[in-house]
């Protein structure tokens, strides 16, 4: 069907100026950890979190897994204002359970907190009563440990990074911790740019000790690569001189679980997936991590291409065990890679109890919150996103479906249509 003159003279009264795309939603990301604590405790408890900000409407939608808690969890709780390295009080209450999910509707007093990182996750239990695992919420994060260094190594250290990204003014605040290094640090940087499990060159000193705190001054060169989790903390020391423990700097956090399953299930198992998206390879990596299956993992994979509602096909197969570091090579088809941008793949690990998946987690990649208007991703809409498009749903394109509804259709140009009205 071609439907081009109709949709360009319809397209006239739009497309009249540039206009840079903008979002209504904002996202942030948390890592639990027993470091985070005010004071801090030695827990092998983790977990993570994800978090989508609608301004106008004054809510947080949030999703939670947390696993490998000493004991019962006895109230989990977001709290504020405080910055990491202090305690605020109690401003919401959360479900209790591994995985968490619902929508808090908060004052206009209070949305600077959780905006700039005046917001933190709370996980108590009856061995930590004021909390045994703890996560600001802030726009990236790093878990940083041996095994993510390339080659790996088997230092037992850990750390974590929390970092916020301005964007107007072109800087990254960090605040990193690290414990048990098997010798003296040597220097510690952000390296880049590079996905997880390749190693690149350094972009930034950090301070010495096992506490860093300060801000990287970056270029509007580096903005898409930060953005896209293609930096990385690395700790050097006496023993491991190119570096004894590894953090990957990402700001897509996927938390996973089993109420993600099409149809959903009551699973105890959860885990946490960090991705980085290497556009200019065609590649997306990941470290993937998940406890408490009922049964004996069977595969696990990324699937595509399909939303939060809907279940698709194998796009990649990742390795087997509790913790899954590796690549998918996606390829050079950019209508594949929108897809991906926008938040249409889910990892998903099947058990013998679960043969169809014992739990999901939809990839939410860091250029979401999704606008379909800005379709050459160039963060503006214009004439071009148009053309483009348009020669999409000329041909009957999968990615032309804006609307994913299966079909592509004078809806997608309406719903086209109203995003480039709204300038995303």
């Amino acid at each position: 069907m071609n439907l081009s003159r109709w949709i360009a003279a319809l397209a006239a009264t739009l497309i009249t100026a540039t206009a840079l795309a903008h979002n209504t939603e904002f996202r942030r990301v948390c890592l639990l950890t027993g470091m985070q604590e005010v004071p801090p405790n030695a827990s092998n408890a983790d977990g993570c979190g994800a978090f989508v900000i609608d301004p106008i409407n004054n809510k947080i939608t949030y999703r939670i897994v947390v696993t490998n808690l000493s004991g019962a969890e006895t109230a989990a709780t977001i709290h504020g204002p405080a910055v990491p390295g202090a305690n605020g009080p109690v401003l919401f209450a959360l479900p209790l359970g591994a995985a968490k999910s619902g929508v808090i509707t908060y004052p206009q007093s209070q949305e600077d907190l959780v905006l700039s990182a005046k917001m933190y996750v709370n996980i108590a239990t009856n061995a930590f009563p004021a909390g045994e695992v703890r996560g600001q919420i802030v726009t990236h994060v790093a878990s940083i440990d041996a095994a993510q260094e390339v080659p790996a190594n088997g230092s037992g250290a850990r750390g974590f990074g929390l970092f916020m990204y301005d964007n107007v003014a072109n800087t990254l605040d960090y605040y990193i911790a690290y414990a048990g290094l098997s010798a003296a640090e040597t220097a510690a940087h952000i390296h880049g740019f590079a996905r997880i499990g390749v190693n690149a060159g350094v972009k930034h000193t950090l301070p010495a000790g096992n506490l860093k705190v300060g801000t990287w001054n970056f270029t509007d060169a580096d903005e898409e690569n930060l953005w896209n989790g293609m930096t990385y903390v690395n700790i050097h020391s006496t023993n491991f001189p190119g570096g004894e423990i590894r953090g990957q700097i990402v700001s897509t956090v996927v938390p996973i679980d089993g109420t993600q399953e099409v149809p959903a299930n009551g699973s105890p198992g959860v885990g946490c997936g960090f991705v980085s998206l290497d556009l200019a390879g065609n590649n997306l990596a990941y470290d993937v991590r998940y406890a408490n299956l009922t049964s004996a993992e069977t595969a696990a994979h990324i699937h595509g291409f399909g939303g939060p509602t809907q279940n698709a096909g194998i796009k990649h197969t990742l390795p087997a065990g509790a913790r899954k570091l590796g690549n998918w090579a996606y390829g050079a088809v950019q209508s594949d890679e929108n897809l991906i941008k926008a938040g249409l793949t889910y990892f998903n690990i099947h058990t013998t109890n679960f043969p169809g998946g014992e739990i999901r987690g939809q990839l939410r990649p860091p250029f979401l919150p999704y606008c379909p208007a800005d379709f050459n991703d160039d963060r503006f809409v214009n004439g071009d996103d148009f053309d483009d498009w348009a020669s999409l749903f000329d041909a009957g394109a999968l990615s032309a479906d804006l609307n994913f509804d299966g079909f592509v259709n004078g809806d997608d140009f309406d719903f086209f249509a109203e995003h480039f009205e709204s300038g995303c």
